[in-house]
């Protein structure tokens, strides 16, 4: 008969950025464990943690630490000392595949104004066909009851006005466009 730690995989690739790491964890007896990073040197880890708990804390090669992490839609957010790094755990196969999907280009919003949160359009401060200066004001947006001047971006024709005072606005909505 086999017993549990001789079926869990020891095999596994931690995503960094773009960064692939490959690492090898042999479990061992009373939360002990061998960790090699990238085919280094193995650094031992001795822990209690269980999985669904968000705090992890033991000794790493002998020092005490804890890290704080949050699962996220894909992979987790680690904290530790007031600095926040995103991780994705995967098998070997699917780190290879991650590594194979095209990057999503982002979108260009240089001729758009976006409100840059919600609240309500006090004024707007441009008309269709009027060109307008990078920094020049466009609107004013109230929230919380202090009032944001949103300025353009960059220089441009205004093509299309979305919003009109009195309007309420989310956060990320497009109120103006350039032509």
């Amino acid at each position: 008969m086999s017993s549990p730690a001789a079926s869990i995989r020891k095999d596994w690739v931690v995503i960094l950025g773009d960064k692939h790491h490959p690492v090898t964890i042999d479990i061992g007896k009373d939360g002990e464990a061998q960790i090699t990073v990238n085919g280094g040197k193995a650094h031992s880890l001795v822990t209690s943690w269980q999985p669904g708990q968000h705090l992890l804390e033991g000794v790493l090669d002998g020092k005490p630490f804890a890290v704080k992490f949050a699962d996220r839609t894909e992979g987790y957010l680690f904290r530790h000392r007031g600095v926040a790094l995103r991780a994705l755990v995967c098998t070997p196969f699917v780190a290879d595949l991650h590594g194979r999907l095209p990057e999503k280009p982002k979108a260009d919003t240089s001729k758009l104004v976006i409100s840059p949160m919600p609240g309500l359009v006090v004024s707007m401060d441009v008309s269709i066909g009027q060109e307008v200066q990078e920094g020049e004001a466009v609107c004013i947006v109230e929230a919380m009851k202090m009032q944001n001047i949103i300025r353009a971006g960059a220089t441009g024709t205004v093509k299309a006005i979305n919003v009109k005072a009195g309007d309420s606005v989310a956060a990320d909505e497009i109120m103006v466009e350039f032509a």
